[in-house]
């Protein structure tokens, strides 16, 4: 019996990051597949988000908690650090992504690749209007990642899980593969996340979900 089940659909990013956490904690999981904004989601997610994370009569929703959960629950390696200043850089980042990086890269994406290969008009004008944020995320993103092997430091975190599918999924757009030959740290570290036991682990379903996506140059879709 898995460890711990995640409520989802297969294709949400931070599953996918709930799942890099399980992963590099080394706690097994399953997947509960949901019928988005059904009572029964909504019962679970009020606000009818994704994933849910269930251990044995605990349920908690909103992938920070669900990731901080899984790194004190559990024994395993650390995915924070002990100190005080170390946990706020992981929030920083933690908050970073979901109010910066997530709501440009992820729709982005969408735009870019999603909704063509669905045979959908994109949104032009958003994709106009997204080109300075996206690079004033990569330049943050790069700045760190020129100092370090991880966003905060030489030790990966939960920081890290929540940056890699936005990263990972935006660098497969022909904005995102510019901007990502121009910083190398960045480029390093994501082929450090995919060279990881963790990114083979959860790869199966996510990457599984956007199969029908056209691979960036020089990079395969499998891992």
């Amino acid at each position: 019996m898995a460890d711990v089940r995640f409520h989802s659909l297969e294709e949400s990013a931070y599953l996918w990051t709930a799942m890099n956490v399980a992963d590099e904690k080394g706690v097994s999981y399953e997947l509960v597949p949901i019928v988005y904004h059904s009572p029964e989601h909504l019962k679970l997610h009020p606000f009818g988000k994704m994933p849910v994370l269930q251990h044995g009569t605990l349920f908690f929703y909103e992938t920070a908690a669900i990731a901080h959960y899984i790194d004190k629950a559990f024994d395993g390696p650390p995915l924070q650090p002990a100190d005080a200043a170390g946990q706020a850089q992981v929030i920083r980042w933690v908050s970073i992504v979901n109010n910066y990086v997530f709501p440009t890269m992820n729709r982005f994406m969408k735009e870019r690749l999603v909704r063509p290969a669905m045979g959908i008009e994109p949104d032009h004008a958003f994709i106009e209007s997204a080109q300075e944020p996206l690079k004033r995320q990569m330049h943050v993103i790069e700045g760190a990642l020129t100092k370090s092997c991880f966003l905060t430091g030489d030790t990966l975190t939960i920081a890290d899980s929540f940056l890699l599918p936005h990263l990972l999924f935006f660098g497969r757009t022909p904005e995102g593969e510019a901007l990502l030959s121009k910083s190398p740290g960045a480029a390093a570290w994501v082929e450090r996340m995919r060279a990881r036991p963790s990114f083979h682990g959860s790869i199966s379903r996510t990457y599984d979900a956007f199969g029908f996506l056209p691979p960036a140059k020089g990079m395969s879709w499998a891992a």
